[in-house]
């Protein structure tokens, strides 16, 4: 092969790999809009359908005229990507034999008709996020505003509550999936941790309260408050045992013998998930040994990755950050040495990472009384740039507690 025909081969393949980039997210939407997954996912793997026969469920489902010919475009280029998986069969018609086209799922395609899965990219791939792209850029020049800000001028919960029902629907019903998943994660945990404990367990930011109502029906012996912002509890269901509790995790959080907080602290900056956690820990004021569960993710990023399963990880943690960029200012994930730091100088005595999850991490926030009085840290700030420098504080009560350095109004005391 010449230079100039290596050249022309290297330049056809860098535009197919280019096209991905522009075409697939369109494509993957389409049939999603369409139902297409679930079509095929009806038969297979018995059966693989024609786009004559996929169009056939459409029109009956949505009650619009399918085009065969067009669908099969987005299905060719689909499974050109691996999304769907394309066999050519001779089917007989009026005394003849054709070639038909056949697609039936490939293992890319499967998680497609997966609810959770589908609500996300339906979310992604919304109008109110293609038209993000334009400003991707700006916050690498404007960190305080996300692009979504400046795209639509609201706070992206504030725009979802106010200007997007349908794509709030969306977002609620992922979240909703997402805490199907980490209440199996709990339960497999935390199960003998559950049938001992005694009073009442908490979920911070609990949404419409799906943790709470899955371990009220696994552990009868236990009471739960479901604590949100009150537009969001509004239509929360009336479970027994479980109590609706209206209010913000940045001014106080009810009291309990074992607080859960999960999908939240990665949608904030430093100082707002410190204000949250400081709450938490005086939430749990009463106990001597009480303890937070953080459900969230952990940055991977410069993990180094040996299996598939480190991959996905580490992409699932670079895809949060650049999402948190685009939605919400100041969004990250942490490593689990940014998670400790946050949760040692909020006042708690340790924190430990529990177990992985596909998409999310559990770790344990511990509030060990006995320790707090003598408990040194070296000033979360002081991680980056002065690792020794250690802060000591006396509150009214007498009591020496951990405290970021320079966000204090008390006496510093410096050793």
């Amino acid at each position: 092969m010449s230079m100039n025909e290596r050249d022309g081969v290297e330049e056809d393949s860098s535009w197919a790999d280019a096209s991905l980039l522009v075409g697939l997210p369109a494509a993957v939407r389409a049939a999603l809009v369409l139902n297409v997954p679930k079509i095929i996912d009806s038969v297979f793997p018995i059966l693989a359908l024609s786009a004559e026969e996929i169009c056939k469920h459409v029109t009956e489902t949505q009650g619009r005229p399918a085009s065969p010919q067009n669908l099969e475009k987005i299905m060719d280029y689909l499974c050109c990507n691996g999304i769907f998986s394309l066999t050519i069969e001779q089917e007989e018609k009026d005394g003849g034999f054709f070639r038909v086209k056949k697609y039936s799922h490939s293992p890319k395609s499967r998680c497609l008709s997966r609810d959770q899965i589908v609500d996300s990219l339906l979310m992604f791939t919304a109008p109110e996020f293609v038209t993000l792209w334009s400003k991707a850029h700006e916050p690498v020049f404007n960190p305080q505003v996300s692009a979504f800000e400046l795209n639509t001028g609201k706070f992206f919960y504030k725009y979802l509550a106010e200007e997007a029902p349908e794509l709030q629907q969306i977002y609620v019903r992922q979240l909703k999936g997402s805490s199907t998943q980490a209440l199996k994660l709990l339960i497999e945990q935390y199960d003998d941790e559950f049938n001992t404990l005694k009073g009442r367990v908490v979920d911070v930011g609990g949404q419409e309260g799906a943790i709470c109502t899955g371990l009220a029906a696994k552990y009868p012996h236990l009471n739960f408050i479901n604590f949100d912002l009150p537009e969001v509890i509004r239509a929360a269901p009336r479970i027994s045992r479980v109590e609706h509790v209206g209010g913000s995790f940045f001014e106080v959080v009810p009291s309990g013998n074992l607080l859960i907080i999960k999908f939240c602290l990665l949608n904030w900056d430093d100082e707002s998930c410190l204000q949250i956690l400081k709450n938490c820990r005086k939430a749990l004021a009463h106990e001597r040994s009480g303890k937070l569960l953080i459900i969230d993710r952990m940055d991977r990023s410069a993990d180094t990755v040996t299996r598939d399963e480190d991959v996905k990880a580490r992409t699932a943690s670079a895809f949060s950050n650049f999402f948190g960029t685009l939605v919400l200012s100041g969004a990250r994930t942490r490593t689990l040495e940014e998670f400790r730091g946050l949760a040692l100088a909020a006042g708690f005595s340790a924190l430990e990472f529990v177990h992985n999850y596909p998409g999310f991490d559990l770790m344990e926030a511990r509030a060990d009384q006995a320790q707090e009085p003598f408990c040194r840290l070296a000033a979360y700030w002081g991680t980056m740039d002065a690792r020794d420098e250690v802060f000591f504080w006396s509150n009214s009560k007498g009591s020496d507690h951990i405290a970021f350095r320079d966000r204090l109004d008390e006496q510093r005391i410096r050793l």
